[in-house]
């Protein structure tokens, strides 16, 4: 790759006689223009005129992600939840973070209904299985589930007790959809 100079958006780069059109650029009428300020390069091995960002852009989520969310509505055949990070990435999320996550995406086996593996407020893993129209998420696998837990009596965080979740201020028992993790994940770790 070959680097070039500082560009800004719609600057022309080349033609697509010359170059494919790569990352940070479009095609408008046979030119390929930036589509960020960024370091023009040009990758002679796959023919591509690309440009790279100068600032960090917002994460847009994409098919495959792994995010962290949280239970904001609960129905009888669906959670509602917001994702509030995507693992692996410092920014924050750019465009609509409004996510369902299906009862038949919950888990390998059967759930009835939501409500017996989260409930609201709950911070869970999950993975981004489409993005357009709408967010849809999947904890199907062991490191998906609830990461943090709250009880739905008196709000305090749950700890894990064998496969049960006992809250420390009330006493009360609850059941969730826990990740592998639950109770040691690491915030700092993301």
């Amino acid at each position: 790759m070959t680097e070039k100079k500082i560009v800004l958006p719609g600057d022309k780069l080349s033609t697509s006689e010359e170059l494919l059109s790569g990352d940070g650029t479009f095609e408008e009428d046979g030119i390929i223009r930036s589509s960020q300020i960024g370091t023009y390069v040009v990758d002679n091995q796959n023919k591509r005129a690309k440009v790279k960002a100068v600032t960090s852009m917002p994460v847009l989520l994409k098919r495959g992600d792994i995010v962290l969310a949280e239970v904001r509505m609960m129905r009888s055949s669906m959670i509602i939840a917001d994702v509030i990070h995507v693992i692996g990435s410092k920014r924050e999320i750019s465009g609509d973070t409004n996510g369902t996550l299906r009862v038949s995406e919950i888990s390998k086996g059967y759930v009835k209904d939501p409500s017996d593996a989260f409930s609201l407020g709950d911070i869970f893993r999950a993975r981004v299985t489409q993005v357009k129209p709408s967010i849809q998420l999947e904890t199907k696998d062991n490191e998906f589930g609830v990461i943090k837990g709250f009880c739905s009596k008196c709000r305090n965080s749950l700890i894990k007790k064998d496969n049960i979740l006992e809250c420390k201020n009330c006493g009360n028992k609850e059941r969730r959809l826990t990740s592998n993790d639950f109770g040691t994940f690491d915030p700092n770790n993301l």
